[in-house]
């Protein structure tokens, strides 16, 4: 069934939209997951593991997916296409993390449509934490964010997925 389709055979019901997040909630909550649904960057994080076939985190702590058997440790920064990455709350005293992830996956989403996952790179931990020193130390006081542009990514990182078909 598309989304389309979906939509066509529940239309007529009192409240659409309270039904579809009450339906990916209970959705997420069968998958056991345990943030709620509107945690930032979950519904973006789950995608991309989806994708990747990786574990996406069942809490909100510690990395954002691992591998299927349960060895490597991964973290998602995404952006709309246009945008940085973002890596939040960053600073030379919590490099650990940084440094806890096997790689870093970098993915790009489609401006008009946030949930279409266009691109996806992989990056080396060594080099993301690397860079990520260097932005620390020129960076002021009082911001605690550091952004990587998708060129940076594009020229350090390996693209490991892309979807450019329209929809």
């Amino acid at each position: 069934m598309t989304p389309h389709e979906l939509l066509t055979q529940i239309k007529n019901e009192p409240n659409v939209l309270r039904l579809l997040v009450d339906t990916l909630n209970l959705y997420k909550n069968q998958n056991g997951f345990e943030q709620d649904l509107l945690t930032p960057g979950f519904v973006k994080e789950w995608l991309i593991s989806d994708i990747l076939g990786h574990d996406c985190h069942k809490t909100k702590h510690g990395a954002d997916a691992y591998s299927k058997d349960g060895k490597e440790k991964y973290e998602y920064l995404s952006c709309k296409e246009g945008g940085s990455f973002q890596l939040d709350r960053i600073h030379k005293g919590n490099l650990h993390r940084i440094e806890r992830n096997d790689s870093f996956f970098f993915a790009q989403f489609d401006k008009d449509n946030g949930l279409k996952c266009k691109r996806i790179w992989k990056g080396n931990t060594d080099v993301v934490l690397e860079e990520s020193i260097k932005k620390i130390e020129s960076m002021s006081d009082s911001s605690k964010h550091i952004g990587f542009t998708s060129k940076w990514v594009n020229e350090n990182c390996e693209l490991v997925f892309e979807n450019l078909k329209p929809e």
